[in-house]
């Protein structure tokens, strides 16, 4: 079951949005796996790893967070991803 539940609306190419977040998150050094229109992610944090889920619909980028560090909430978690898309 999911930690996090997010969807954030995008501008532009659902392939532009996948390559995108392909780069920066194994630019990290974590790891992407999927496709324009599904996948899943993990990168690790000073606090522990994330890792979740994906689906592209439309223009919406949905994600779910099935693991992430205790001491990090789905609110900040949402406001680095809102980030990085915008």
């Amino acid at each position: 079951m999911a930690k996090c539940n997010i969807s954030i609306d995008f501008n532009g190419q659902p392939d532009e949005l996948i390559r995108s977040a392909e780069q920066a998150i194994s630019g990290a050094g974590g790891s992407f796996a999927g496709s324009n229109s599904d996948g899943k992610f993990s990168i690790s944090s000073p606090l522990g790893k994330v890792s979740g889920t994906y689906t592209v619909v439309g223009q919406s980028f949905n994600i779910s967070i099935v693991d992430k560090p205790f001491l990090v909430s789905c609110s900040r978690i949402e406001e680095e991803l809102r980030k990085q898309i915008k």
